[in-house]
């Protein structure tokens, strides 16, 4: 799902974990049925969405615009912009039940103007394309067992424009949700999961998870719930 590259933080060494390969256009079911639970802010890790843009520690130098949620158009004839309220907290919303029944620590996903604490992972969802080409739809330091809570995601909004066109509210949200959930699970210390072997540990066939390589926009859409083990940590 793309190039992986050094990336200095805190003086410590880590790598992005990236999103790309988003092909297929067509549309499937829907997410999730029933609401989960996603833990009190202190007793979670806490991610925060920040849809503002700006600079972000990944590219310290770079300043990203926001999502122009007006450029997403829908299947219902509208934009995103039309209900920007609703999307945002619906993809807030998902982000959660994606990681209700995983087996990554608890998170608490917040926006940014809702509470935000110093030293705690921030998810910038920017109108940008990827500094790293190659249809990048995503990008987000990797922390191999989860050693630091203050890390950095950056969602490149244009580049899921492009490769995905036109699609109904609903999946606009799926879309987001989805590769805002890969990239945060970078940032709890899950990396990238062959097809072949994560399919069939899971035994979820017609499933898409979470950190499966070479995700396609259709598959996700898909349910993403699971994750691999982090057997390399104490």
């Amino acid at each position: 799902m793309g190039a992986i590259f050094a990336f200095a933080s805190i003086g410590l060494t880590a790598v992005t974990g990236c999103g790309s390969g988003l092909a297929d256009g067509s549309a499937t079911r829907a997410l999730f049925i029933a609401e989960c639970g996603g833990g009190s802010a202190d007793k979670a890790e806490l991610i925060t969405l920040d849809w503002g843009g700006g600079v972000t520690a990944l590219y310290p130098g770079k300043a990203f615009g926001a999502l122009d949620l007006s450029l997403f158009e829908t299947l219902e004839g509208r934009t995103l912009a039309d209900d920007a309220v609703n999307f945002k907290e619906r993809v807030r919303e998902q982000i959660t039940r994606i990681y209700c029944d995983s087996s990554a620590p608890a998170i608490k996903v917040v926006h940014a103007d809702d509470l935000q604490r110093p030293g705690d992972t921030v998810v910038q969802i920017t109108q940008g394309h990827s500094p790293q080409g190659a249809s990048e739809v995503g990008e987000a330091e990797y922390d191999p067992c989860n050693n630091q809570h203050d890390n950095t995601a950056v969602i490149y909004g244009e580049e899921i424009r492009q490769l995905n066109g036109t699609a109904t509210f609903d999946e606009w949200v799926a879309i987001f949700a989805n590769i805002t959930a890969h990239e945060i699970a970078h940032t709890l210390g899950y990396n990238h999961v062959d097809r072949r072997t994560f399919i069939a540990a899971a035994d979820r066939p017609l499933y898409v998870e979470l950190m499966l390589d070479g995700h396609t926009i259709r598959q996700l859409r898909s349910e993403q719930r699971f994750m691999v083990e982090q057997n390399i940590c104490p």
